[in-house]
């Protein structure tokens, strides 16, 4: 089985415990993404998620992992992420099994589903955290992060994850904007 994850944030520069066949490489897909969670139980640096209501569309970027089994795939994500398997996303070609949220809209699945197929790839694996972030705004959260500079490790770590997500997934919001 040819299985690829998806990313948009920091797996682009840290995919540690995937154990890729490829590098990432530029999708002709976009997904509405923002900063919209915050990490940590809502203490740490806002992470990028799929937000069908705050997000931007923006390009993913997809890897080929070295396991032929959808199962590790699964596995090897949620260990990175240090999540739940609910929070893994996945779609399997091969047998039409999935696990996605409502985030994505039947658009959004098709462009993923044809991505795979015309890639010859039969299952597709990607971090499906929700936004967490309470009245989220790009106002609420410069605040957010203009507060965090009483702890200052946690703020050049907030302002370094936004960067890297723009060098390194060329990710555009008003948020990224505001920092280029």
């Amino acid at each position: 089985m040819k299985i690829a994850y998806f990313a948009w944030g920091s797996l682009l520069w840290n995919s540690d415990g995937l154990d890729l066949q490829t590098k990432w490489e530029k999708t002709n897909i976009k997904l509405p993404i923002n900063f919209s969670r915050i990490s940590d139980n809502g203490k740490g640096r806002l992470t990028l998620v799929i937000d069908n209501k705050n997000g931007v569309y923006n390009p993913i970027y997809y890897a080929i992992a070295k396991t032929t089994n959808l199962n590790n795939a699964i596995q090897y994500l949620k260990i990175r992420e240090k999540t739940i398997t609910k929070y893994i996303g996945y779609i399997n070609l091969k047998n039409g099994s999935s696990r996605y949220s409502e985030r994505l809209v039947e658009s959004d699945i098709k462009s993923l589903k044809n991505f795979a197929i015309k890639h010859k790839i039969d299952a597709i694996v990607w971090t499906n955290l929700y936004p967490n972030f309470k009245n989220f705004s790009t106002e609420n959260a410069l605040k957010y992060i203009e507060r965090k500079k009483k702890d200052i490790q946690l703020y050049n770590k907030m302002v370094e994850y936004i960067y890297l997500c723009y060098i390194h997934g060329n990710i555009q919001t008003p948020i990224t904007n505001k920092f280029l």
